[in-house]
């Protein structure tokens, strides 16, 4: 049975350690490629521009918050409404919720420290 000396690609025959040494290098070179663009960070210094920018992603943030969820507390008022019809209590018997602190809500929902 003939056996051929390694793998045949676009008509030229490549050995296994060929292939081997081939990609050892690619790794070497991926590595050389990514600690020289560890040197070329951007970082972002505290000044004015930038605590005007945290701030305007605050209230972006927040206002987004209270529209995602007004669905949810409508949904949530309604179905208290109607437990209380089913049960016989009036209507307007249900409390209100209150809105909860803005403590609260920094808590439940940032992830950015707010």
């Amino acid at each position: 049975m003939f056996t051929e000396p390694g793998i045949t690609i676009a008509g030229h025959v490549f050995t296994s350690f060929q292939l081997l040494i081939t990609g050892a290098l690619l790794l070497c070179a991926a590595a050389i490629l990514m600690g020289y663009r560890r040197d070329l960070k951007a970082t972002l210094r505290q000044s004015a521009v930038t605590d005007r920018l945290a701030e305007d992603l605050g209230r972006i943030a927040s206002a987004l918050e209270r529209i995602a969820n007004q669905p949810a507390d409508f949904s949530i008022r309604e179905a208290a409404r109607h437990s209380a019809q089913r049960i016989g209590t009036p209507a307007d018997g249900v409390p209100e919720a209150e809105p909860a602190s803005e403590e609260a809500r920094r808590v439940a929902y940032s992830i950015f420290g707010r």
